[in-house]
C-alpha cells in the first residue's frame, strides 16, 4: 500500500519592492502565481487527493485556495511545521543586500543573525511528513510550502549532505515542487511532479 504526499511551493509572490519577505505577512500571490496555482489545481484534480495541509503564510493558503476549489469536499490543515525558512534579512531590499554583496551561501551569518538551520529545517520537515504518511497511509495528500523546506526535504531524502549549494541544487520552480511516495515499508522515493 503506497502513500504520496506532493509537496509543492506556492504560486509567484507579488512584490514590486522586491523585498526579501521570508514569514512576513501581507505577501500574496501575483496574477502569474495565480495561474500558476490554477494550472496546478487543473493538474492535480485528477488524483484522488485525500487531505490537504498547506503553510500558514498566505501565499501558500491563496494557492491551496485555487488548487483547493478542485477539492472542495476537504478542510484544508494549516502546519506550521512547513512553514517558510525564518530569516534575519527578512523585509530588507534585494537591492540593499546586494549592494552589501550579501551572499545566501555563506549560511553562517544567516544563521548568527538569529536564522533557521538547515538542520532545523530538515527536523520540523521530517517529523510532518512522517507523522502525515502514517495519518493518511494508502492515501494521496497536497502540502502547500516554501522553496527552501522543499529543497531541504528533497536533499535529505536522495541522502545528501545538508550544504547550501546541494540544497539549492535541488531548485523547485513556483507552484511546482516534489512527489514523495512512501511504500508499506516506510522506505521513501522522491520524483520531481511532473504536469
Amino acid at each position: 500500500m503506497k502513500t504520496a504526499i506532493y509537496l509543492v511551493r506556492h504560486g509567484e509572490v507579488h512584490n514590486p519592492e522586491r523585498v526579501f519577505y521570508g514569514r512576513l505577512p501581507g505577501f500574496r500571490l501575483s496574477e502569474l502565481g495565480k495561474k500558476q496555482a490554477e494550472t496546478l489545481g487543473t493538474f492535480l484534480k485528477r488524483r484522488p487527493i485525500a487531505a490537504l495541509y498547506t503553510s500558514p503564510l498566505e501565499r501558500a493558503q491563496e494557492t491551496l485556495t485555487y488548487v483547493g476549489k478542485h477539492f472542495s469536499h476537504l478542510t484544508p490543515m494549516v502546519d506550521e511545521r512547513i512553514i517558510e525558512v525564518g530569516s534575519p534579512l527578512e523585509g530588507r531590499s534585494w537591492e540593499e543586500l546586494e549592494r552589501e554583496q550579501w551572499n545566501f551561501y555563506r549560511f553562517s551569518e544567516h544563521t548568527r543573525g538569529g536564522g533557521e538551520h538547515l538542520s532545523d529545517i530538515w527536523k520540523r520537515m521530517r517529523q510532518f511528513l512522517l507523522e502525515t504518511a502514517k495519518k493518511h497511509r494508502g492515501q494521496e495528500v497536497l502540502a502547500v510550502s516554501h522553496g527552501e523546506p522543499i529543497m531541504v526535504t528533497h536533499t535529505k531524502l536522495t541522502r545528501k549532505r545538508l550544504h547550501l549549494p546541494i540544497v539549492r541544487s535541488h531548485w523547485v520552480e513556483n507552484a511546482a515542487g516534489i512527489t514523495l511516495t512512501f511504500d508499506s515499508f516506510g522506505a521513501v522515493n522522491v520524483s520531481k511532479l511532473a504536469f
